[in-house]
């Protein structure tokens, strides 16, 4: 693992809409009921052509993933975790990466990693342990994904526990596809890691 220094909230946010973006069902959430077509238009412009010193992009991003997840409230994802935490960004290289175990939520990632929790179980049994919904073909499209392009795949989101173990916040498909496809990595992942005493409160350790 290499420290790469210090990451602010706003950097986080940005690696979290990026990975969202694409999603048909995450344009919809932005999009809206009633639907505003322009909502989504400044999403996609804010994550496809950040300006991380544009105060009003830092806004819009944070005020989307906030309201999707729970950022920074204590509620939904961040059931638990105050506002003391601090983040990271570090280079992993794969195996690092399979090392990295998957949050208590969510019925598939049980299912794929039943003994260790790890990403590199779930990556060993994703192309033969149907989980009962979309995540087989979604883990195996993502590396396909990966394994065709030369586009730079968004961070992981991770928390690190007391004993020291990173734990994904965001990306377990992402990280379970990088680990089957990781020679396309020679030189590592990027992971936002974020850390502070209120970890230990979060439920999905």
């Amino acid at each position: 693992m290499d420290d790469l220094g210090t990451a602010s909230e706003d950097q986080v946010i940005l690696a979290w809409l990026q990975a969202e973006i694409e999603s048909p069902e995450f344009q919809a959430y932005v999009i809206g009921n009633p639907p505003n077509p322009a909502n989504l238009s400044l999403a996609l412009k804010a994550a496809r052509n950040p300006d991380l010193k544009d105060p009003t992009q830092n806004d819009l991003r944070r005020q989307i993933i906030t309201s999707a997840y729970g950022f920074g409230t204590g509620a939904g994802s961040f059931q638990g975790l105050a506002a003391d935490i601090r983040w990271r960004r570090v280079r992993l290289d794969a195996d690092e990466v399979g090392e990295m175990l998957y949050a208590r939520q969510g019925a598939a990632w049980p299912i794929l990693a039943p003994a260790t929790r790890k990403v590199a179980e779930g990556a060993t049994n994703v192309g033969h342990v149907f989980t009962g919904d979309s995540t087989n073909m979604v883990v195996l499209s993502l590396a396909s994904g990966i394994c065709h392009s030369d586009k730079k795949v968004p961070e992981i989101i991770a928390l690190r526990r007391p004993d020291g173990h990173l734990v994904i916040l965001e990306g377990h498909a992402r990280a379970t596809a990088i680990v089957l496809e990781a020679h396309r990595f020679p030189d590592g992942v990027e992971v936002y890691v974020g850390a502070g005493p209120s970890v230990a409160d979060w439920p999905y350790l």
